[in-house]
């Protein structure tokens, strides 16, 4: 057991790595608002015109996925590929068929929660309790980034763990703001949402270098 468990982490270091600093710094992000104390600042149009350009980046990415490849070795498109994967099968539960054609889960995830999370700016909390939304937000988020741990290989809860990831991270925004946290605490938050992406997408990318590593067929599908 005790040697199969430090194999596994051997083999996965760099996904790991990955989502442990990001549950890392969820936990250090929630501890910060638990401690600071209202300012009720007037920055804030400001602060949600910039999550909303987060948002509009996170739609951009899972739209255009290889603007964060690895290199550009790595083929997205073209004959071989499905919703920018191989089409070996070894990527089924990352695709799913979506309007006639099959599309990446991940990437859709991400750009139905930014959609939804930009339509949820002009709406708010929608008299939630503010507290029970900001840790329901804190457990969306926490389960996005560990979604390759809990997806069970299945696309359509790998696309909605994507897309609740970024409801979360806008739940817990507009929690921050309704419990009136300063700039400083809502820059921060900001700051960790574009880690918490990147993180995410990175741990994706260490996912598929596991599945290509492990394939015995040669393949121009390749990641550096």
């Amino acid at each position: 057991m005790r040697g199969s468990l430090v194999q596994y982490i051997r083999e996965h270091r760099d996904l790991l790595t990955y989502v442990l600093l990001a549950e890392l710094s969820l936990i250090v992000m929630s501890l910060v608002v638990l401690t600071a104390q209202p300012t009720y600042p007037t920055m804030n149009f400001i602060m949600r015109a910039c999550f909303a350009l987060i948002c509009a980046f996170g739609i951009i990415t899972g739209l255009f996925p290889a603007v964060l490849s690895f290199s550009k070795a790595e083929r997205r498109d073209g004959e071989g590929v499905s919703g920018h994967h191989p089409d070996c099968g070894r990527f089924n539960g990352h695709t799913v068929n979506l309007l006639g054609q099959r599309r990446c889960a991940g990437c859709t995830g991400l750009v139905i929660g930014a959609v939804a999370s930009m339509m949820g700016l002009g709406l708010g909390l929608l008299g939630l309790n503010i507290d029970t939304a900001f840790w329901c937000g804190v457990l969306l988020v926490g389960a996005g980034l560990a979604q390759h741990f809990i997806d069970l290989g299945n696309e359509w809860v790998h696309l909605s763990l994507n897309t609740l990831f970024v409801v979360g991270a806008w739940i817990m925004f507009e929690s921050i703001q309704a419990l009136g946290l300063g700039v400083k605490v809502q820059v921060y938050f900001l700051s960790m949402t574009v880690f918490w992406i990147w993180a995410r997408i990175r741990a994706s990318q260490w996912v598929h270098v596991g599945v290509c590593s492990r394939c015995p067929q040669a393949c121009v599908h390749f990641f550096e």
